[in-house]
């Protein structure tokens, strides 16, 4: 679990799919989201009961939930490959635009930092999500460019994508502790 900026950082649940389910249908996730399409409450318990468990105990990947109490209820989720350093995120649309995600990323990224060596956070996005491409620069990521991206489409096709990456010295220097 994290905590910070009034916000828990913890595992997905059971009782989360209708929502999860509910907010991955939103219709900007057909355009910007490798998800499956149409989401539906089925894609909402797997990868809550199995591949968000399975990666964690793989570690190859650490998903959380994103709450403002530890017993709340999920705004959205986040997410890091290993051993790349990928971010991924996504928030329910009536929790966009507060601020919420870039203190997410915030921990999440203070938290590979101090748990693993990875060197760099990573992050792409679709060109054209500017949402997600707002939260990155607010969490001092460098944008990179413009490329095709390492997480292929919904259907496997290469995706144009922006990318940034924070590395683990530029975390630091900013961290004045």
């Amino acid at each position: 679990m994290l905590q910070g900026s009034g916000l828990t950082l913890n595992e997905l649940r059971p009782a989360d799919a209708p929502d999860v389910a509910r907010y991955c249908a939103d219709p900007i996730f057909e355009e910007f989201m490798a998800t499956p399409w149409p989401y539906t409450l089925a894609d909402a318990e797997s990868f809550i009961t199995e591949y968000a468990p399975a990666a964690w105990e793989s570690n190859s990947e650490w998903t959380w939930a994103i709450r403002t109490t530890p017993e709340g209820q999920v705004l959205g989720v986040i997410g890091i490959r290993l051993p790349s350093g990928m971010l991924g995120y996504w928030l329910g649309e009536p929790h966009r635009g507060r601020g919420i995600m870039s203190a997410c990323v915030d921990l999440v990224v203070a938290a590979t930092f101090a748990r693993t060596d990875v060197e760099a956070v990573l992050w792409e996005a679709r060109v054209g999500n500017f949402g997600s491409l707002r939260t990155i620069e607010r969490s001092g990521f460098t944008l990179t460019g413009e490329a095709i991206g390492a997480i292929p489409g919904r259907a496997g096709e290469p995706v144009a994508s922006w990318t940034a990456r924070l590395d683990r010295h530029a975390e630091q220097a900013q961290d004045p502790a």
